[in-house]
């Protein structure tokens, strides 16, 4: 197998997480806690922006007008998801830089998609590097203040946002070269999209994994 065919079993393979993870949290919706229903509107979200990239792709042989759009969507719930769930309290600082990123990415999509300036070889989606360089800064902060009250008894909530640093900044890092990435035209870009479809993988396997404990550590806490 060639790693062009590996990156693109790849992507094909990238929705699986994304479905067993929707269909679990539907099935135990009622045992999880908010924090955990919040990640289930999240792989809906993400499963949403999957199935659309893969028949614009397959329709039109392009769904470059998709990723700003993920990028909005993805930006906004975290935004949410943070201020909510994982930070003490509201941050307003990280909303106003929040609401900045979502302000440049519909500039973005604008300038691209609606006042017709897109050049496929030009194109370098910032709206991607600014989704995830908000979204680790968001982690980053929440480590901050776990450093400042070290008193953070939900280790789970620490274990999800390392992996969201993680996960945000590798991201951030595959899609700096994106315009070299979608124009090269040796093997190196598959090289590239196969470690980032891995990478997305793990990451969408991991929420999955993440709903599921809950579900059970609900359950086993009623028995006992």
């Amino acid at each position: 197998m060639t790693f062009k065919e590996l990156a693109y079993l790849m992507l094909t393979l990238s929705s699986i997480p994304l479905w067993i993870g929707f269909i679990l949290s539907v099935i135990v919706y009622k045992k999880l806690d908010p924090l955990h229903k919040s990640l289930r509107t999240y792989l809906f979200l993400m499963l949403v922006v999957d199935i659309t990239s893969k028949v614009l792709g397959r329709v039109y042989n392009n769904n470059l007008i998709l990723l700003p759009i993920f990028s909005f969507v993805e930006l906004a719930f975290f935004i949410y998801f943070y201020n909510v769930y994982l930070l003490k309290k509201r941050n307003y600082v990280l909303m106003g830089i929040g609401l900045t990123g979502l302000m440049f990415i519909i500039a973005e999509f604008l300038q691209y998609f609606i006042f017709n300036t897109l050049d496929i070889k030009q194109f370098q989606p910032y709206a991607k590097v600014t989704d995830n360089f908000i979204i680790v800064l968001m982690a980053l902060t929440f480590y901050l203040e776990k450093m400042n009250d070290f008193r953070e008894t939900k280790w789970d909530n620490l274990k999800l946002n390392t992996v969201i640093l993680i996960f945000f900044t590798l991201n951030a890092i595959m899609f700096l070269p994106y315009n070299f990435i979608i124009n090269s035209t040796g093997d190196a870009k598959f090289y590239i999209w196969t470690i980032n479809m891995i990478i997305m993988l793990l990451f969408y396997t991991y929420l999955a994994t993440a709903i599921w404990r809950n579900c059970r550590s609900k359950t086993v806490i009623r028995k006992t």
